[in-house]
């Protein structure tokens, strides 16, 4: 993140797209394809017909400093139950932007942490997100949920515990000032791929969010394997003997569910990605566009898989920020 845009406490998403250069100006050539409905038109172009051009040849990784760790911009609660009694709990943590709340409460990120479906938790995955989207105004809500182990699959109990995390969100929009008509999910890998499913696959209406900004998450389990072992690995962990069902793999898997009243998709994906190959957000862009439903598809030359919000010190802010307000003008 620019030291600039640290710098800045933005408490509403306008100023920040108003001030700040879009991430298309800082890399250079990238993609932005299928734009329908009401998101404007800035570039479009068919996925095959686009030569990215490589801004640079290595992307640093990013590490998480003491300074990205939300602090002193938000109000903050860790560790609340978001599951319903009975149930195997499950755990979450909200952070609010400090200061007055827009009208109709604060727009809200699910941010879903990736790690193959079985590592990582909610305050890592807080610690490279939280605080760029609470400066752009955005309340963020970090959920746990249950992870595979070697024996131990946990599909579909993730996907329907998220669904319980946007309803708790519902809940407590008065308590938090959120805004409950503006969610979007978002997520990193395995979190990506739980974002898309909440957006293709919702559930009952109030689990439904408003959008999705899925990076570089595995769409299609029926054909991920083949294209990448590591994923394999974890697919099966995940699925465990659902993986060698087909109709199951394709239950679990979001490109089967795409249909034209989804909500608006920002995907995000490295050319250099082997753990999830741009395959799978290619395959993910063709079938939004078919289906009608307004995306937005960001290739970043050279990036591997795991980067997040900066990619050589530029940041993705500006793009995210401008998808979403355009995302949460449409009507639900």
């Amino acid at each position: 993140m620019r030291s600039g845009l640290r710098r800045r406490q933005v408490s509403r998403v306008a100023r920040l797209v108003s001030r700040q250069p879009s991430f298309e100006s800082l890399e250079g050539r990238h993609l932005l394809s299928g734009l329908g409905g009401r998101l404007p038109e800035t570039v479009v172009a068919p996925v095959a017909a686009v030569a990215v051009e490589a801004a640079s040849t290595r992307v640093r990784p990013l590490l998480v400093r003491r300074a990205d760790r939300p602090g002193r911009s938000s109000v903050r609660e860790r560790n609340l139950v978001y599951t319903a009694p009975g149930e195997p709990e499950q755990r979450l943590d909200i952070y609010v932007p400090r200061g007055e709340a827009p009208e109709g409460g604060w727009p809200v990120v699910l941010a879903i942490h990736g790690g193959g479906w079985r590592r990582y938790s909610k305050e890592q995955y807080a610690a490279r997100v939280a605080n760029p989207l609470l400066r752009a105004g955005f309340a963020v809500v970090a959920p746990n949920y249950s992870l595979s182990a070697p024996g131990r699959p946990s599909w579909p109990v993730p996907r329907d515990q998220l669904r319980q995390a946007v309803r708790w969100i519902h809940t407590q929009a008065d308590r938090f000032q959120l805004n409950d008509q503006q969610i979007a999910a978002m997520g990193e890998s395995a979190g990506g791929h739980l974002a898309a499913l909440l957006g293709t696959a919702p559930g009952e209406p109030d689990s439904r969010v408003q959008a999705v900004i899925d990076f570089y998450g595995p769409v299609d389990l029926v054909s991920l394997p083949d294209q990448s072992p590591e994923a394999k690995f974890a697919i099966n962990q995940f699925l465990g003997g659902a993986a060698f069902d087909l109709a199951q793999r394709r239950a679990a898997s979001p490109l089967d569910h795409v249909s034209p009243d989804d909500p608006p998709v920002l995907i995000v994906q490295g050319t250099a990605d082997t753990v999830v190959p741009r395959a799978q957000s290619d395959a993910f862009a063709e079938a939004l566009g078919q289906a009608g439903v307004p995306y937005r598809y960001v290739l970043i030359p050279n990036a591997p898989h795991g980067f997040a919000l900066n990619v050589n010190g530029r940041s993705l802010m500006p793009s995210i920020v401008e998808f979403l307000r355009d995302a949460f003008a449409r009507p639900n």
